[in-house]
């Protein structure tokens, strides 16, 4: 499983890295900059709204072994996005954005969904890490 993740860090970090030299020598450095702390400062107002309170919630839930109800399932497909807005890079904010749009969330509180079914199924009473 770990040389899995560090191949996904790698090519991750190369794409994100080729995306925001592409969209600098499209827009310009300083502005690629300032839309890099933009969504920064928009994943931080995010997360500290719907952050720690909602996965502990969903921790519970998952020691419960019940099906969070979907105003919780909500919040944390929004905390997701705010740690996808809070990583810099194109593919990572355009993802994060995606899920702020309420047409398309649809589609990412159904894969929580499922992943939630998945770990109570399995008997996993971790959301990611064990603390």
């Amino acid at each position: 499983m770990t040389p899995y993740i560090a191949l996904c860090f790698a090519v991750g970090t190369a794409v994100e890295i080729f995306g925001l030299k592409w969209i600098s020598s499209q827009i310009s450095i300083l502005n690629t900059v300032n839309l890099i702390m933009l969504t920064f400062l928009i994943g931080i107002v995010m997360g500290r709204s719907w952050g720690k309170e909602i996965f502990k919630k969903m921790q519970w839930h998952l020691k419960s072994r019940t099906m969070p109800e979907p105003e919780v399932l909500n919040g944390a497909v929004l905390a997701i996005a705010s740690m996808f807005l809070i990583t810099p890079g194109i593919v990572t904010d355009t993802i994060g954005f995606l899920i702020l749009i309420p047409v398309s969330r649809g589609v990412f509180k159904d894969w929580a969904r499922s992943f939630m079914k998945k770990k109570i199924a399995s008997s996993d009473l971790h959301f990611f890490f064990p603390n």
